[in-house]
Formats: structure tokens, sequence, C-alpha cells
């Protein structure tokens, strides 16, 4: 809602990248563990070693569920980030203990310092005024205080390992002009486009020379393994369509938690900042004078909304007239918190300093702490009663229909019925085939890879709040394929690569021909391909009816005038002539330079930290202080894998 007050939660996640988030599914661990794997005393298997140091299942799996629960990461993904992390934790923790070696520390002040500048609302003079509120924000991430202190640490060090790495960092003007110019500079070009599609009706295939292509490349061609199976579903919303929550109910749960229901104070508040954070002192002076030039417009009569609009520089709230919503205390900053909590409903508050800058506050609404009323919570109590009693009942058919499909496999029609489950039949299907009201279902897939016939899967959580259970009636082997069969296939393949070459052979000649003087537009036009005259454009932007610029990157470099191709963009051949290249007027873009200078001088800390970490990680095996568990990393990345 607002971002200057909230507990820093992007500066959180930066400290978090390394740190202990939640504890791994317990089926994954227990089936890393009976492998016989390197594991910790505590029986968590083990990924890497780095000096004294371990790099755990646990570790590594929670960051990535934790990524993955929270939409930054797609589970398809999870199995190749899962290497590209423990790579980048053998880096990290490398380079702690060989700067540890040489003797640089973080002391207790730089972590408190640190601690400080990502959480101060809960310190004061220094010091840790609010333990159980610090320690509340970090439970919610799955950290404690001892957690949080020693991630601090290490990152603390990596930052001095980082401005090790900085130190004499030189950026040229040449490297800034040069920059400024690949950045804005723009070119104008036309191009002749030949997509393979148009093509495919010249290829022309007798079916004795498809059987010919056939019988040279059978191994090419094979039916894959079918299954035939049936599926029982528990559908969570079916089940809840059969279930009320009596009114008793509620009152009785409303009874016993009414502590659940106390309602700390609060206030609702607006307010207006002027930033001062990072300006220097005579830019603070004039924000103060302006600050105070508000608040005497404010008590003039002036709309707080529109001042609020217009001055405000807070961008979580400033367009809406500066409303930061309802507020309880150890949300914001003591100064900001003292004044709001002690103002009255409608009074204007005088400048309040923070660490932030100049705030003029108003408080629109004030609640005592209270107990809130059966009446206004019945509602969610009884939401809340319900799912849980459909999520008990929905597991509860499921295993009772489970139990019952163990003892008499051959009967599930009959079970389906009892318990008024849904009953799905698959016959002759292939992996990864969708399946009827289900659509494609890797939890499905990969139980039925694992079962022979007759055999019964466990129950599945599917998605939308579903279980289902698997039984194999039919496993039919893969098997080499009938001409027959795939005869269609052969065809598509062999008119795919031919129209390609074709569309290769027309962008060949036509490169040939405007190359020697014809025409780019009548070229084109004559051979059947696409002519296209786009905007200018630069090595940011897209092009015009072809997708990005790095598709015609030479165009950039090449002098004007110049014909080049074929190049493939997108399944189309294209042949295109460098039209005009502007010269870049450097000194329209000064405002540029500084933030430029920036950029290019973070492009060389990569590259050096990127030398700086390989070789410590290179040093550091060579002696021998890293060790990698390859087989359980590749055991964890199945899982995944399989999961998908």
């Amino acid at each position: 809602m607002f971002t200057f007050f909230r507990a820093s939660q992007n500066t959180l996640r930066r400290y978090l990248l390394g740190g202990v988030l939640l504890i791994v599914a317990a089926s994954m661990l227990t089936y890393l563990t009976q492998t016989g794997l390197t594991t910790t005393t505590d029986g968590d298997p083990i990924l890497a070693e780095v000096g004294g140091q371990k790099i755990t299942v646990v570790e590594a799996q929670t960051l990535i569920n934790r990524l993955i629960q929270n939409q930054r990461l797609p589970q398809e993904s999870a199995e190749v980030y899962l290497g590209q992390y423990v790579d980048e934790l053998v880096q990290q923790r490398a380079a702690v203990d060989e700067f540890l070696r040489m003797g640089m520390r973080v002391t207790d002040e730089e972590v408190l310092r640190g601690a400080m500048l990502v959480f101060p609302q809960f310190f004061e003079n220094g010091k840790l005024t609010n333990r159980p509120a610090m320690e509340q924000t970090l439970s919610a991430q799955g950290m404690g205080l001892r957690e949080f202190a020693d991630s601090m640490r290490e990152n603390l060090l990596l930052r001095k390992i980082q401005s090790v790495a900085a130190a004499n960092i030189i950026v040229s003007p040449d490297e800034v002009d040069q920059a400024l110019t690949q950045k804005h500079q723009k070119v104008k070009v036309e191009y002749v486009a030949f997509p393979a599609a148009k093509f495919r009706d010249q290829v022309k295939l007798a079916p004795e020379t498809l059987r010919a292509i056939f019988e040279s490349s059978k191994a090419a061609y094979s039916i894959p393994e079918q299954r035939s199976f049936q599926v029982l579903v528990v559908d969570q919303a079916k089940v809840e369509q059969t279930i009320t929550v009596p009114e008793a109910q509620v009152r009785a749960a409303y009874s016993g938690s009414m502590d659940n229901y106390r309602v700390p104070e609060r206030v609702k508040a607006r307010h207006i900042l002027l930033m001062t954070q990072g300006k220097p002192d005579a830019e603070k002076k004039t924000k103060l004078t302006k600050a105070q030039d508000l608040l005497k417009q404010l008590r003039g009569g002036a709309d707080f909304a529109e001042l609020a609009k217009k001055n405000s520089e807070d961008p979580g709230s400033a367009q809406n007239g500066g409303d930061l919503g309802y507020l309880v205390k150890g949300q914001t900053v003591p100064e900001f918190e003292k004044t709001a909590f002690s103002a009255k409903p409608k009074d204007i508050s005088d400048v309040v300093t923070t660490e932030y800058g100049y705030h003029i506050i108003q408080v629109t609404e004030k609640e005592a702490a209270r107990i809130r009323p059966f009446d206004e919570v019945k509602e969610n109590i009884a939401t809340e009663l319900k799912k849980q009693t459909v999520a008990e009942k929905t597991q509860a058919i499921a295993d009772q229909a489970h139990a019952a499909l163990e003892k008499a496999p051959g009967t599930i029609a009959d079970i389906a019925k009892q318990f008024n489950i849904e009953l799905i039949t698959v016959t002759k299907a292939s992996a990864n085939e969708a399946i009827p009201t289900l659509g494609v279902s890797p939890e499905i897939d990969g139980a039925v890879s694992g079962l022979q016939p007759k055999g019964i899967s466990p129950t599945l959580t599917l998605p939308a709040n579903r279980i289902a259970m698997v039984v194999l009636t039919e496993r039919i082997a893969s098997r080499p394929a009938e001409f027959a069969e795939v005869e269609a296939q052969v065809r598509d393949r062999q008119v795919t690569n031919q129209s390609q070459q074709l569309a290769s052979k027309a962008a060949q000649d036509a490169f040939a021909k405007i190359n020697a003087g014809e025409s780019l537009e009548k070229v084109g036009k004559a051979m059947g391909g696409d002519v296209a005259k786009p905007t200018e454009f630069t090595r940011n932007d897209s092009v015009e009816g072809l997708g990005p610029a790095a598709y015609v990157d030479d165009a950039f470099n090449k002098p004007v005038g110049t014909t080049v191709g074929p190049v493939n963009a997108q399944g189309r051949e294209i042949v295109y002539r460098i039209v005009d290249r502007q010269p870049v007027d450097l000194k329209s873009f000064a405002a540029e330079r500084d933030a430029t200078i920036a950029d290019l001088k973070q492009r060389k800390l990569r590259t050096r930290m990127d030398l700086l970490l390989d070789s410590i990680v290179t040093k550091a095996r060579a002696d021998k202080k890293v060790k990698m568990h390859t087989d359980t990393l590749k055991r964890l990345q199945a899982q995944y894998r399989q999961g998908r």
C-alpha cells in the first residue's frame, strides 16, 4: 500500500537468498535417505560440502519450493534452477571461506547496522526494542533471529568481497560514448522474407518415395508405450455442496477462540512526504521550507488529497491522495507512529521528521482496541469451518475409497457409485496424453508409469483441490511403427525439411540478385517473397514484422547500402539491405552519462566477480575443500522432473 513504512520486504529478500526457509516435504526426504546417501547428523542428505559447511537437500529444496509457491519460478524450470542454485551456493561459500581465512571479518556492530537498515521500525537508539514483532516478521519468512544474523553476516562479508572486486574499476570516456551510441543508434532496413510455409505446396512426394525414406530410417519411428487405466476422482468442490455448518457450531468456535478476534488499536491516516534520504543539506532545507508552506495551505483549508497527489514523494500513496489505509503499532517508523497514534481525527500534524524525510500527517479515523462481535465475524468463521470440514471429508472419502479399492480392485465402478465420486476410464493412451475432464496430469502420468497391471496407486493430490487414485488395467509395450501408422508423420517431416530448403535457396538467389544491384522490392515481389520497409529502430527495439533487432545485428555495423543474408528469423529466410543509419548526437544524451558509467562499472564488476569466484572455487577444488554429491543432486532433480 505504501512504500516507505512497511518492513522493507524487497531488501529482506536479498538477505534471505542463502537462508533457511521451510522444511522440505517428508516424502522426498524419505526417498533420498533410503538410498544410502551422505547425510548430516540429523539425516538431511548433503548436496555439496565447502570447507566445513554443508549444502543440504532441505536448504536447497525449501528455497525452490518457496520460489514456486510465490510464482517466482515455474515448476518446469525447477530442475535446471536447482543445479544453478547449488553452484551459486558453492561459489558463495567458497568465497566466504577463503576471505575468512585471509582475515576479513564482519563485526557484530556491522551486523546490527545491517539489521537496522532492513528493520528500522524494530530499533531505537541502536537497540532492538520490539523483539516479538521482529521475530514474527522473520518467522513469516521461515527464519529465526540467529539464522537472520548469520545470513546477514555472510551477505555483508560477500558485499566486502564485492567491494574488493570493485576497486580500481575504470570506465573511459570512449567506453561511455560507445555505450551511448550502441543504445541510441538508429538504423533503417528493407527486407524480403521467404517463409518456409509458402513452399510446402511445391514439395511433391510419391508414396513409394515416402516408403523408401521410412525404410531407410525406421529407427526414428516408433509407437510409444500405451496404457489403459481407470481413475477415481474425489472433487472437493462437489463434496462442499453436501456440507452446511450449523450456527451453533459457529458460535461455539467463536466462544472458544475470542482472542483471535481481538483488534488492536488502529488509525486510518494519510500523509504528504517530501523525501530527504540521501539528499544534501541544502536540498533538505528547501524541502523543509516547502513542507512548511504545504502545512500552511492545509491549515488554510486546502484539499489534503489534492496537495498529496501533486506534491507527495511517496509513490505508494501519492496517487491515492496520500492515503495509507489502516495502521497498527509496529508498522511505521517511531516518529511517524507517535504522531499518528496521538493525533485526534481530522487534525493536521506539524511537520514530522523521520529518516525518510518530512511528513504532514492527518488521521482520518481512529479505532480503539476491541473484540470483534459475533455478527461481524460469523460469516468468516462459518467459511473457515466449512473449508476445514470439506477438506477433512474429502480426504476421508478418498482414504475410504482407496481402502475399498485395495480390498477389491475389480469393483472400481461399484466403489465410485458407493462414494458418489467420478470414474474416468482411459483406453490405450500414451504418456502425457490429456485425460478426459482432467487434461494433462503429470501426477497421474507419473503414478501410472510405476504401476504393474492391476496395480493401485497411492492417493494423488491434483490441482483444483482434487484427490485421485489410479488402477492400471493394461500396458502395451512400445514397438517399431509400421509405415501405414506413421505415413503422415514421415510426409510432414519431409515436406517441412524440403520447404525449408526451398526457402533457403530462394533467399540465396534473391541475395545474389540484390547484391548485384537489382531492387530488393522488385526481386522480392518477383520471387514471391514478403517485402517490408519497417520504420527505423535501435538495438533494443523490435523490427516491425520481424522481431528483435538482434536478427539484423549487422545493420548496426556494416556500411549503408550493404545487402545481408540469408538470415533465419522465426522460421523465415530473410535478406535485408541497410537503407540508412543516423549518427548519434552524444551531447543530447549528456544527462545519461552518469547512469551509463554506473551501468558499465556494474557490468565490469559482474565480470570481475565471476572471474574471482571461479578462481576461488578452482583453488578450493584443488585443495579438496569442495566435494559435490552429484548422485544426491541428480535424484533431487529427478523428483522435480517427475513432478512436472
